[in-house]
């Protein structure tokens, strides 16, 4: 594949990033409030920079007012962020589609801790993110001239961060989320101990897929097997929460969380893509 393509799946896997995030943002919100609203945290900052007492702060509707606005005011910039990703080469003003985009991954990063603060500091939800970074990041260090090493270094380690904690919370050995049950049985149609069990292998193959894909030799297979399931597990969101009589609804409802994570089945694509390319470079140069 040329490199011209493998720039334009960058740029898609940035546009999905944050226009999934852009629509959850602006239509169900962000969990700030895990922060906003944390009483021993903020009740200082709150009634020493202000005449709030904490009571009034966090019973306050013009409060909860400005943080559904600010949250909404985070939506729009995510979608600058995704129109500006793609469309990165045709954009000339070069410093502010940097300052969209260091504004949206910043976004990101909050969106990150927040997370982190309401799975009680929990960071392996902070890692799970880390895919969902990487094609923002890449575009930002390197527009569309690449250094194809450093790009593919950048994929692989993100991806092993989104899937040895997905890998963990699928195996259960920190917690097994009741949503990943919940979709697994909605999808296959396997009673709860089926799920578990099937939940468990999956989870224990993201983990040691994470460790191989940095061996040479295999690394492709593994890229191969890792760009399926990230697909298919950003497609059983909207899958599992398909409803034809609520069409709509089900949509809106569901949509939004495979576009932000189609980044999980791009990241390794590209990833194969580049490493196939390097690999026929190799060849090219030693070739007699």
């Amino acid at each position: 594949m040329k490199k011209i393509n493998l720039i334009s799946l960058i740029k898609i896997c940035a546009f999905t990033v944050f226009l999934g995030r852009a629509y959850q943002f602006y239509f169900f919100g962000a969990p700030f409030r895990a922060i906003l609203w944390d009483e021993s945290l903020l009740t200082p900052i709150v009634e020493g920079l202000s005449d709030y007492t904490w009571y009034d702060y966090a019973t306050s509707e013009s409060v909860n007012t400005w943080i559904d606005g600010f949250t909404r005011f985070c939506g729009i910039i995510l979608f600058l962020g995704a129109i500006t990703s793609l469309f990165w080469d045709n954009l000339k003003y070069h410093l502010f589609k940097k300052i969209i985009l260091v504004l949206s991954l910043l976004i990101l990063v909050i969106l990150g801790i927040c997370m982190v603060k309401d799975s009680n500091y929990d960071i392996l939800k902070l890692f799970e993110l880390s895919m969902q970074f990487a094609a923002p990041i890449i575009l930002l260090l390197y527009g569309s001239n690449m250094n194809s090493k450093k790009v593919l270094l950048i994929l692989k380690i993100t991806t092993a961060l989104t899937f040895i904690p997905h890998g963990l919370f699928a195996m259960g050995l920190i917690y097994l989320p009741g949503h990943f049950v919940d979709m697994t049985i909605l999808i296959f149609g396997v009673n709860e101990a089926q799920a578990t069990s099937f939940l468990f292998i999956v989870g224990l193959l993201d983990v040691i897929c994470s460790f191989l894909i940095f061996i040479p030799g295999i690394s492709k297979y593994v890229l191969i097997y890792m760009v399926f399931w990230g697909f298919a597990t950003a497609f059983a969101r909207v899958f599992a929460g398909f409803n034809q009589n609520f069409l709509w609804s089900s949509l809106h409802n569901n949509a939004y969380l495979t576009v932000y994570r189609l980044a999980h089945g791009f990241v390794p694509l590209i990833a194969l893509l580049l490493e196939h390319n390097a690999k026929k470079e190799k060849i090219k140069i030693t070739t007699p």
